[in-house]
C-alpha cells in the first residue's frame, strides 16, 4: 500500500512568517494537532512542521508573550521527516517508528506537501496490518519515557507513589 492511499491529502498549512495565533485557529477550525508549514501558500514547498505542543512549550518556558507575538518560525521544527507519495506504508510506519513521530508529512519531488500521514490514517486504513501497527506504536510511545528517564523523571504510575 502506498502513502498516497492512505495519507490525508490537501492539508492545511500556514507560512513561517504567521503568528501562532493564527496556526492555533487553524488547528481549532480543523480539529488539528499538527500543520505543516510552506515556504508561501502558492507553491507549498514543505519549510517545517508546528504541533499544538510546540506553540504552547515555547510561549510558557521560552516567551510568556501573547500568541499574536510569537512566529510560526520562532516554534516550528525544522529538522523534518518526510515520506514520498508512492513510497510503501511500511516505509513511512519505519520512519516514524525510528524517529518516534505520530505524523509524517508526505511531500511530492519538487518538497511541496500534498499531505499528511498519521497514525490515525495508519489504524483507519491498514487492515491486516494490526501487529506492525502495534510494533511501530510501542517504539513511537517509547519516546516519552525514554525522555523521562533522560531527566531522571518517573516513567510509570508505581514509581510516582
Amino acid at each position: 500500500m502506498k502513502c498516497a492511499e492512505i495519507m490525508t491529502a490537501d492539508p492545511r498549512f500556514c507560512i513561517p512568517e504567521d503568528n501562532i495565533a493564527v496556526a492555533a485557529g487553524i488547528m481549532w477550525d480543523y480539529d488539528l494537532g499538527a500543520i505543516p508549514v510552506v515556504r508561501d501558500m502558492q507553491n507549498n514547498e514543505l519549510v517545517g512542521f508546528i504541533t499544538d505542543r510546540d506553540m504552547a512549550m515555547h510561549v510558557v518556558k521560552h516567551s510568556f508573550k501573547h500568541p499574536d507575538e510569537v512566529k510560526v518560525s520562532d516554534c516550528m521544527s525544522t529538522n523534518l521527516v518526510t515520506c514520498g507519495k508512492e513510497d510503501t506504508l511500511e516505509t513511512a510506519m519505519n520512519l516514524m517508528a525510528e524517529n518516534k513521530i505520530r505524523r509524517v508529512p508526505v511531500v511530492d519531488d519538487n518538497g511541496c506537501c500534498v499531505g499528511i500521514l498519521s497514525q490515525t490514517d495508519i489504524f483507519a486504513k491498514s487492515e491486516g496490518m494490526e501487529d506492525a501497527v502495534i510494533a511501530m506504536m510501542q517504539q513511537v510511545c517509547s519516546k516519552c519515557d525514554d525522555k523521562a528517564e533522560e531527566k531522571n523523571l518517573p516513567v510509570s504510575e508505581n514509581e510516582i507513589k
